[in-house]
This record gives structure tokens, C-alpha cells and sequence, in this order.
């Protein structure tokens, strides 16, 4: 979002921030400088807030409202609504959870982006919601800071880890949940250690599930082939070192690891669910694995470690791919003209 607001103002488009006080993405928004305004967003119905933001739309009069979660979509459409011209109502949504209702996708917003044509796909899933209030907008990726932050250097521990266990490395960057598949990776791990007896994997990240994954890994005596990282503040040094980045989560509404992997040119192995496959071509740019299917996993793994150069030009493909899909130019321009889209449509209606 900040991204989006740096973009907005570098075309002479003025933004404003609308968010809790003592926020991360407060502190964030005044170290970049970005124009701020407190608003509490206690719950859907926080009156104060409501008055807040309607007094913020009558003095600043703004064309839109991108709306980032559930309280602040609520407050801000119903703030709107008790002004005579009211703005431009969008909304931001990342995932779905379970099938959603219809009012608040057909009434209260003007129209909801999502990052994928799955995730618009399982939304869509109740025939109540209109089709036409649902668009895609594939987020923009700044790869000039992905490039930049890529050589960096890696945490003490971490590279002193690497140093210590040369050999194939695998890259899992994401938050340790279940739909991450981290325990799946490691029976696979596992597997393959008889073919590639070095392998070895860091897995970036932290989350609920960091005791399991741990006592999993001293289970399967993998202690000497899996390094657990923790959150790291850039991922990009790591992943650049990687022969192969990988995401086996069984849920991933659209994925960002993937798109940075390749824009590092590389390769990358992935399961093909949700919106994955709407950012890798299978056998082209990269490796799409049918979920949970291990023997097929230990095939691609093997693949690409046993094929390096082969592995590199599908990332190279990648690159290019990726670039040209998912860049911030492309992001913002899609956010206006779909802004100025249902600015012409609220007027003739």
C-alpha cells in the first residue's frame, strides 16, 4: 500500500493515509513521509471513526478510497455515504476464507481488486455476487529494490551456516503454517538425501508451527540439512544464493516468493494451486507439482539439481516474465483505470 502511494504521488496524484496511530504501517508511512492521518478503526461501527473519516472526505474531496480490510472498508463505505458526492469505494482483498457473502462485495464497496484470477474465481463461487464488482489487479513488485537488496549480506549465523554445509541448496521462504507445507518439505528432504547426500534447506520465516517443524527436523535427522532462519529483513541475499527456491503450500491466493525468485533468475518449483500457476508457465519458466504428491516433488527437485543450466534458462524465461507482468507501472495503471472506470459509471448512474 505504501508502495502504491509512493507510486500515485511520483505522478502527481495525491495520496493520504487513513490508519491507526500507533500502527507499523503508521511509523512506516512517516518515515517515508507520506501524508497521515490518525483514525482509531476500532470495529465496523466505530462511530468516532465514521465522523472521522466522513469530516476527512468533505475537507480533502477525494476521487477514491482504496480500503484494505474489513473494519476500515466498513468505516470508510459508510462514512461516504453521508456526503452528497462521495468517492470512488475500492477495496483490496488478499484472500477469502470460506464462501463470502454478498452484500458487502454488491453494496457497500463499488468494486473489490483481488491479486488473482483464483482467488476472483473462489469469490465468485457464491452466484449471488456480481462478476462485474470483482477485478483482478496483479500487485507491483518493486525489482529494482529486489535487485538492490539482493546483495546484501546474510545474517552471521545464517552464513556461517551455509559455509559450514556446502552443497544443493533449497530456499522456503514464507510464514511456518500449516498451508505453507514446511512438513511436507521435509519428508521430501528426506527422500532425496540418498540421490544428494549435501542437500541442504533454509526455511525463512516464523509462525505458529516453529516448534513442530523443529522437533520434525531433529525427528528425520535432518539437522545437518535444514537451518531454520527465522524472519529475516530481506530475503533476497538468501534466495540469490539458492539452486532452487520452493513453495509447497497447499493455499496460495497469488504468492510473491516466487515472482522475486525468478526475478533473481532462480528456478523455482511450485505446487499449481490457486494463483501460483497464473505466475509460473509449467516446464517453461518454471516447475509446477501436483500438491502432496511427493514422488513428484523428489522428480522435479531432482530435475532441476541434476540440470543447473537447464534450470537457469527457465528461470532467465522467468525474468522476463515476471517483469513485464507484475511491475508497479503496470499495478498503478491498472488501479486507475479502474478507478476512472467506475467514476464513469457512478456518473451516468
Amino acid at each position: 500500500m505504501l508502495q502504491q502511494m509512493q507510486e500515485l504521488n511520483a505522478r502527481e496524484i495525491i495520496t493520504h493515509l487513513l490508519c491507526r496511530p500507533t500502527s507499523r504501517i503508521a511509523a512506516k508511512a512517516r518515515e517515508f513521509g507520506l501524508a497521515m492521518t490518525a483514525v482509531p478503526f476500532r470495529n465496523s461501527m466505530h462511530f468516532p471513526s465514521i465522523r472521522q473519516v466522513r469530516s476527512h472526505i468533505v475537507s480533502q474531496r477525494p476521487d477514491a478510497i482504496i480500503c484494505h480490510s474489513g473494519h476500515d472498508t466498513n468505516v470508510c463505505a459508510l462514512a461516504a455515504r453521508m456526503v452528497c458526492k462521495r468517492p470512488v469505494i475500492l477495496r483490496s482483498r488478499t484472500y477469502q476464507p470460506g464462501i463470502p457473502g454478498a452484500f458487502s462485495y454488491n453494496h457497500l464497496v463499488d468494486s473489490t481488486m483481488v491479486p488473482s484470477a483464483a482467488l476472483r474465481g473462489k469469490i465468485l463461487l457464491n452466484p449471488h455476487i456480481r462478476p462485474d464488482r470483482i477485478h483482478v489487479a496483479y500487485p507491483g513488485i518493486d525489482f529494482e529494490k529486489i535487485a538492490a537488496t539482493a546483495t546484501m549480506p546474510l545474517p552471521p549465523e545464517l552464513a556461517s551456516w551455509l559455509a559450514d554445509h556446502p552443497g544443493p541448496l533449497l530456499v522456503h521462504a514464507a510464514m511456518l503454517r500449516g498451508e505453507k507445507g514446511h512438513l511436507f518439505l521435509l519428508e521430501v528432504i528426506n527422500s532425496l538425501r540418498a540421490r544428494f547426500p549435501d542437500i541442504r534447506c533454509v526455511m525463512a520465516g516464523e509462525g505458529e508451527l516453529y516448534s513442530t517443524v523443529k522437533t520434525r527436523i531433529s525427528e528425520l535427522n535432518l539437522t545437518e540439512h535444514v537451518f531454520l532462519a527465522g524472519m529475516l529483513n530481506f530475503v533476497a541475499p538468501l534466495m540469490r544464493r539458492a539452486d532452487v527456491v520452493v513453495l509447497p503450500s497447499t493455499m496460495e491466493p497469488f504468492g510473491m516468493v516466487q515472482i522475486e525468485a525468478l526475478a533473481l533468475e532462480v528456478p523455482v518449483v511450485a505446487n499449481r494451486v490457486d494463483g501460483i500457476p497464473e505466475t509460473i508457465e509449467d516446464k517453461v519458466t518454471g516447475w509446477l507439482v501436483q500438491a502432496g504428491d511427493s514422488a513428484a516433488w523428489q522428480y522435479a527437485l531432482a530435475e532441476v539439481l541434476d540440470n543447473p543450466q537447464q534450470a537457469r534458462q527457465r528461470a532467465c524465461a522467468g525474468r522476463q516474465a515476471v517483469t513485464a507482468q507484475f511491475s508497479v507501472d503496470r499495478n498503478t495503471d491498472q488501479i486507475l483505470a479502474l478507478i476512472e472506470q467506475l467514476k464513469c459509471s457512478s456518473s451516468t448512474t
